[in-house]
C-alpha cells in the first residue's frame, strides 16, 4: 500500500476509532478562531434538519492549524430541536494522523501545478475550446491526470478532498494550448475508478489569455475597463468574435489591421460595453 493510501486511510481509522461513539463525524475550519467561534462553528456543522444523535465535529484553526474536537449532541423531540455541545481533547493518535495528512496535503497543492503545455497537434488548439465547452474541459482534465504524480494519483480521494475542505487552498494547474494561449484549471473533484483515482478539472472562469496575453472573455462582465495590446491579427479576431458573441459595440468601420493595436473596453452607466481602437 502506497505511503499517500495509507496516511489517508488510518486518518479515517482515526476519526472513526476515536469517535466510536459518534453518529457522525465532520470536519471544518475557521480563521483566527477563538475557543468561542470555534465552538460556534462547530455547532453549525449540525443543522437542525439533521436527525438525533451524537456528532463529533473536528475545527482546524487556520493558518495555525490548531486541532479542536467538540461533541454535539443532537435532540430531536419535541418541538424545539436542540444541539448540546462540549469541548473535547482530540486523540493524541488523530492529532499525529491530521498532522501527518496535513503534509500530504501540501505536497499535492505544491506537486500538483504542472506547465502543461500542449503538443502542436493537439485537437484543441486554443484556451477559447474549453470555454463554456464541458466535454473540451474533460479531455484536458485527462490529459492534467497523465502529469499527476503516482503518489499524489495514489491519495485516498475522499481524504484527499477533506483536507481540500479544510485547507481551502485551491489546486491549480497552468494549460498552454498550441497558439501559444493559456488558462487555469481546478480541481472540481475526484472520481474513483477501479485503477484509482480521476482528478477531475475544470476551467476556472476569468483566466484564459492568448499568446500576447490579453484576457480572452468568458462573460460580459469582462469587458468592463478591458485594456489588451494586440500583437497578431489572431488574437485580434478572436477578441472581435468573442465580443460579438456578449454584444458589445465597436465603432463603425473597425477593422482588425493594422496590427499591433491597442484596445480598450468600458461599460457606461446603462451597463452596455463599448471597445475602441487606437
Amino acid at each position: 500500500m502506497g505511503k499517500g493510501i495509507l496516511i489517508a486511510a488510518m486518518l479515517v481509522t482515526a476519526c472513526t476509532t476515536a469517535s466510536a461513539n459518534a453518529d457522525d463525524i465532520r470536519v471544518n475550519a475557521c480563521h483566527n478562531c477563538t475557543d468561542s467561534q470555534a465552538k460556534r462553528t462547530a455547532e453549525a456543522q449540525v443543522s437542525i434538519r439533521d436527525r438525533a444523535g451524537v456528532y463529533d465535529v473536528y475545527i482546524v484553526d487556520t493558518p495555525g492549524n490548531k486541532l479542536r474536537m467538540f461533541r454535539v449532541t443532537a435532540e430531536r423531540e419535541g418541538r424545539t430541536p436542540r444541539n448540546y455541545i462540549q469541548a473535547r481533547t482530540p486523540s493524541v493518535e488523530y492529532q499525529a494522523y491530521f498532522t501527518q495528512s496535513k503534509a500530504e496535503w501540501q505536497y499535492v497543492r505544491q506537486a500538483v501545478k504542472p506547465n502543461i503545455i500542449l503538443d502542436p497537434d493537439f485537437p484543441i488548439k486554443s484556451a477559447e475550446g474549453v470555454i463554456g465547452n464541458e466535454f473540451n474541459q474533460t479531455v484536458i482534465s485527462e490529459q492534467l491526470n497523465r502529469h499527476v504524480p503516482t503518489r499524489i494519483g495514489s491519495l485516498f480521494g475522499a481524504a484527499l478532498m477533506v483536507m481540500r475542505t479544510i485547507f481551502t487552498s485551491e489546486i491549480v494547474a497552468e494549460v498552454q494550448f498550441p497558439d501559444g494561449s493559456i488558462a487555469l484549471f481546478g480541481l472540481q473533484r475526484i472520481d474513483s475508478l477501479t485503477s484509482g483515482h480521476m482528478f477531475v478539472y475544470r476551467y476556472k472562469p476569468g483566466s484564459a489569455r492568448d499568446s500576447d496575453g490579453n484576457l480572452i472573455p468568458d462573460s460580459a462582465s469582462a469587458f468592463s475597463n478591458f485594456q489588451g495590446n494586440f500583437t497578431t491579427s489572431e488574437n485580434m479576431e478572436r477578441f472581435g468574435r468573442r465580443s460579438h458573441i456578449y454584444g458589445v459595440d465597436w465603432p463603425e468601420g473597425f477593422s482588425v489591421r493594422p496590427l499591433p493595436s491597442y484596445t480598450i473596453c468600458a461599460r457606461d452607466d446603462n451597463g452596455n460595453a463599448h471597445c475602441w481602437r487606437r
